[in-house]
């Protein structure tokens, strides 16, 4: 019989999956897609409810569920322009609580709420608060390049560019060469550019730390600048550490002047460029993605900042098997009876993320199926195939 600690364990990362597909589409300020994910991860706490046996946790989790469903309601409504907006512009935030008591491992938080405030707007006023950049400092993540599927190439680069430099600098320093401290990845969304510097972090045993444009920017004068310099000042004394800010042409586009370019922006750029500048010879490694190489500023990508740029295209034939393959490895999967050319054949066109939801979604049909037989239905071919039908590429319009 399935017991309910595996039954939890799927859903648990299927939860995890839409939770951030969510809240990364509400930051791309795409309302719909944002409300369907949300919805999902409310289907999918309801589930976690009912096999909770501690009542008071399954209540929990039903007004999770609850403040999901309405944090959904809101934005598609947004969407639908039923609610209205400030300077043409709204943008959701989905606050829950931390309480992850109860739970075995990690899983959906067991309550909080949900609500909907334009930007800039008077909700309690966090968004006029300095950044704790301490509270964004990791450890090490347990992650290595093992863990990533495909990707040969860009690993390499990695390794050749990154790691070797660190493991053998008397060699570098003998051909007048260090370590690079700067890099930009860029290509579509979805790609894996966060997931390859976890990995990295991982490998290299380096502290990690990850922000967003949201995370730095603020409405106020200066205070933008002050957040960057808190970052980098956090990351050295945290040595060695890992920087990655992602979707960096939000931080630092390219500065057209006049009313487009703030002054808390313009200040932002100029404390990143001196932070990155002065963050040569430490032990600090900054990563950046965007999803638009052109959108970011020329001063950004000038030597002595990110000295590599490297590309991460969408993954070819031999790259989506392996990512598929890494997704399902600790899942029960009858492999020798897939037929992977066919599965990869339909994956054309696919992101890595794609394809992590492939997996996830074909693991949780083998799973509806188990609890109707009360015993473990491995993954077949037949559920890869469904999940493929049922997962939209998300780069199906995307625009190189």
């Amino acid at each position: 019989m399935l017991e309910d600690g595996a039954h939890k364990e799927i859903l648990e990362d299927d939860y995890e999956r839409h939770r951030q597909l969510a809240e990364k589409f509400r930051e791309r300020k795409e309302p719909a897609k944002a409300a369907e994910h949300y919805r999902k991860t409310a289907e999918i706490v309801d589930q976690i409810a009912d096999l909770e046996s501690a009542e008071k946790l399954a209540e929990k989790r039903r007004s999770l569920a609850k403040n999901l469903d309405e944090a959904a309601d809101t934005l598609e409504a947004i969407a639908s322009g039923e609610v209205s907006v400030v300077d043409g512009e709204s943008e959701t935030t989905a606050e829950f609580s931390d309480d992850r008591s109860g739970t075995q491992s990690g899983g959906p938080e067991p309550g909080g709420t949900a609500n909907a405030s334009p930007p800039g707007g008077t909700g309690n006023g966090d968004e006029n608060k300095e950044v704790d950049a301490k509270a964004y400092l990791k450890d090490p993540p347990e992650l290595d390049f093992d863990d990533v599927g495909g990707m040969t190439d860009l690993k390499q680069t990695v390794i050749d560019t990154i790691v070797d430099p660190l493991e053998r600098p008397d060699l570098y320093e003998e051909y007048g060469l260090g370590v690079v401290n700067g890099v930009l990845l860029y290509g579509p969304p979805g790609t894996g550019k966060t997931y390859i510097t976890q990995a990295l972090a991982g490998k290299l045993g380096y502290n990690f730390i990850e922000v967003t444009p949201s995370d730095l920017s603020s409405s106020l004068v200066g205070e933008a600048a002050d957040n960057v310099a808190e970052l980098f000042t956090v990351a050295r004394e945290n040595q060695p550490c890992l920087v990655f800010i992602d979707e960096i042409d939000a931080i630092a586009g390219q500065r057209t002047g006049g009313a487009q370019t703030t002054q808390s922006q313009q200040q932002m750029v100029n404390q990143l460029l001196t932070e990155l500048s002065d963050v040569q010879g430490e032990d600090v490694v900054v990563f950046a993605a965007t999803n638009l190489l052109e959108a970011v500023d020329d001063a950004i990508k000038r030597s002595g900042r990110f000295d590599e740029r490297i590309e991460v295209p969408p993954p070819d034939e031999t790259a989506r098997e392996a990512i598929l393959r890494v997704h399902l490895r600790d899942r029960p999967v009858l492999t020798e009876t897939i037929d992977w050319d066919e599965i990869v054949g339909l994956t054309e066109g696919y992101a890595a993320s794609d394809l992590e939801l492939v997996a996830t979604t074909a693991a949780r049909d083998a799973l509806k199926e188990a609890r109707d037989e009360s015993e473990i239905q491995p993954v077949t071919q037949h559920h890869l195939t469904a999940a493929v039908e049922s997962v939209d590429s998300s780069l199906a319009d995307w625009d190189e």
